[in-house]
């Protein structure tokens, strides 16, 4: 079923809002410690926590101006759960019960014992839920010969990987390489096609992660190959997309059904002047937009001041107190 404008925004008000994770790092003085950390905020500026991750320790200082200085990205996010990958480890957490599984690179340099795999670390990974069964799994992609991508699924529950059909090969998949959970599938948005004789983007990569099959996704009638704003992500569990350098009113146009056809509707137009007076839904939309803006943040002094434009660092979650891997 289709929402209005109105039901769809009145659905969002009888959620409570959810919070912005900010993925940081801390080197300590002697640079022998890096620290991994999950910043919180909220609405509520009094609830302002820092979530402990992890924490490296050098018997010799890290190098300056390395990648040790830098933080990786958060990968995913799925009822609660928060998939961080950063220095070959996959790290998962709930935030709200801070229950934390680590996947070791030892462990991620293992393969499914198929012809042409190598032992280097995955240079993408995936996160969700098979909505059916329930189980929490990771998709880990591995480049092979400098351009195809090879893929496994892990099943967090059971520790089955399984070879997963990928034909996106590593020069489609873009500068943002993560996926979006949403309607138990993960979406990719690959690069802009080049043919001349199409307007027309390519579809979206997807996998469900039920069946653990690929598919392409048609994208909007009016998401064209000149599109270069266009920003995949997931609103209360439907995948969204919008171009964020609309002004002042971005649209968000929400995936319906994919069956018998894909449809596509327009769910409402989103203000992001001012993060102030906006939802917290709509928190990681007004990120992209600053992201993809030239001219910087307008206006000033907001609530997001301190969260980096960085979208692939933060991420919105709502509290699940029994979710776990």
């Amino acid at each position: 079923m289709i929402e209005s404008t109105y039901l769809a925004k009145k659905r969002l008000v009888r959620h409570p809002n959810p919070k912005l994770l900010v993925l940081r790092l801390e080197m300590s003085s002697d640079r022998c410690s890096r620290t991994l950390f999950l910043e919180t905020y909220s609405k509520d500026h009094h609830d302002h926590i820092n979530i402990f991750i992890h924490s490296y320790t050098s018997p010799v200082p890290y190098p300056k101006y390395s990648t040790y200085d830098t933080v990786d990205q958060i990968m995913g996010y799925c009822n609660g759960i928060v998939c961080i990958y950063d220095l070959g480890y996959v790290y998962l957490i709930n935030a709200a019960t801070r229950k934390l599984r680590i996947l070791s690179p030892q462990f991620l340099r293992e393969y499914t014992g198929r012809t042409g795999w190598s032992n280097d670390l995955p240079i993408n990974v995936g996160f969700g839920r098979d909505m059916v069964t329930g189980t929490y799994k990771v998709i880990l992609m591995y480049l092979f010969d400098r351009h195809f991508v090879k893929t496994e699924a892990l099943n967090l529950k059971n520790g089955e990987r399984r070879y997963v059909y990928f034909p996106i090969s590593y020069g489609q998949l873009g500068n943002d390489k993560r996926s979006i959970f949403a309607n138990g599938s993960l979406y990719w948005l690959p690069k802009p096609d080049v043919d001349f004789y199409t307007n027309q983007l390519i579809k979206l990569a997807a996998i469900d992660l039920h069946t653990e099959t690929f598919r392409y996704v048609p994208l909007p009638s009016w998401y064209t190959k000149y599109c270069k704003s266009v920003y995949l992500w997931s609103l209360k569990d439907s995948l969204c997309v919008s171009d964020v350098l609309q002004n002042p009113s971005v649209d968000v146009w929400s995936l319906q059904q994919e069956e018998p056809s894909v449809k596509w509707e327009k769910m409402f137009s989103v203000n992001i002047l001012s993060t102030n007076c906006l939802d917290a839904n709509f928190w990681k939309l007004c990120l992209a937009a600053y992201y993809f803006r030239s001219t910087g943040r307008d206006p000033a002094n907001n609530t997001l001041d301190q969260v980096p434009d960085d979208h692939c660092t933060n991420v919105l979650y709502t509290e699940k107190l029994g979710s776990s891997v």
